[in-house]
């Protein structure tokens, strides 16, 4: 009994308890457990209450042992002083009222320290409840972010073969026009030299002609000038030799007629040709002006590809640094929530042993 006395105390005595009680009964208050409290200055109320409830049992046995002890050495129906038995015996059942409301304060008052009890334990419960949830939430958005990170990366991934691949392709086709481009200026070139031949041919066959036309009028002169210096000794022979000019004049006629018609058949065929440069010279235009365009088109779409490439490198830049700030706040929140899991780690309170 005593180590339950010293255990329960937790260094306030039931002797100290009880002397309180007898202090304010004397000063005429009612001993409660504030009042005990108080009074001795120290103690709580789940110590103070079961010493007080105590001293409540005692004190009918006390008063009756006192009252008795003194009647055997007092002349019947007188207290000491001078009081009669009957006000003394309703001082005596006030008391008992007044002792008997006071254990019912007290009991309210443990039933609250208990409901209070009961309701910190309560509140824990559902602390500690709400803290594992949090943790399963922290859980879970940790689960999301390092899925959503995991998609980011693979999407940034994609971008970048994409880009690769969208690059790889554009230097192909910018390849493929310069060769277009090389083989249409190889062959513009190649019109421009047939061109130029062709030109220098037709003036070396004017210039044959002219030639063969001044050869021409060079020998009929000269014929002509030996006719007329033999005309008096070829008087006998003018038949003979005019026949004879007639034969050749016929006869240059003739191969004037044809150098002239082969003179034509050249200028026409030499026309062809022109015309027909002219129109692959056109064509080669076109086809160079079109490349041109296809050219335009594919650095257009380079330089927007570029720019798709920039902007999406820019945005998996933006959403690492945001990953890696999220990531580190809820590293923080873990290592404070554990932290303050360790530093209030419950304690389940003692209950107070109700008195024996």
């Amino acid at each position: 009994m005593a180590e339950v006395r010293q255990t329960l105390s937790r260094g306030i005595q039931e002797a100290d308890v009880f002397q309180a009680a007898d202090a304010l009964l004397a000063e005429g208050k009612r001993p409660t457990i504030e009042r005990v409290r108080l009074k001795i200055g120290r103690g709580s109320p789940n110590t103070v209450s079961p010493m007080l409830e105590r001293w409540f049992a005692t004190l009918g046995e006390r008063l009756v042992s006192s009252t008795a002890g003194s009647a055997s050495r007092r002349p019947a129906g007188n207290e000491p002083d001078a009081m009669p038995a009957g006000v003394r015996n309703a001082a005596r059942l006030l008391w008992e009222t007044a002792r008997r409301e006071a254990e019912e304060v007290q009991r309210g008052e443990l039933e609250s320290v208990r409901a209070e009890l009961q309701a910190r334990e309560d509140a824990l419960a559902e602390a500690q409840a709400a803290q594992a949830q949090r943790e399963e939430a922290f859980a879970q958005a940790r689960v999301s972010l390092d899925s959503a990170l995991a998609s980011s990366q693979q999407a940034r991934e994609t971008m970048e073969r994409q880009l690769k691949e969208h690059a790889i392709e554009a230097h192909r086709v910018r390849i493929g026009l310069e060769d277009d481009i090389k083989r249409m200026t190889t062959l513009l070139s190649q019109a421009a030299e047939s061109q130029e031949r062709m030109r220098r041919e037709h003036a070396e066959a004017m210039t044959a002609r002219d030639q063969d036309l001044r050869q021409a009028e060079v020998r009929h002169a000269v014929h002509e000038k030996r006719m007329l210096a033999e005309v008096d000794r070829a008087r006998q022979a003018a038949k003979a030799l005019e026949a004879e000019l007639a034969k050749k004049q016929q006869r240059q006629v003739r191969s004037e007629e044809t150098a002239a018609k082969r003179l034509d058949a050249e200028l026409e065929k030499l026309h062809q040709v022109r015309e027909a440069g002219r129109q692959t010279e056109g064509g080669l235009r076109e086809q160079l002006a079109a490349h041109g365009v296809e050219l335009a088109q594919v650095r257009t779409e380079c330089a927007v590809v570029t720019e798709q490439a920039e902007a999406l490198q820019l945005r998996v830049d933006e959403e690492k640094i945001a990953h890696e700030a999220t990531r580190r706040l809820l590293t923080e929140a873990l290592a404070s929530r554990r932290q303050a899991t360790s530093d209030t780690a419950p304690r389940r309170p003692r209950r107070p042993r109700s008195a024996k």
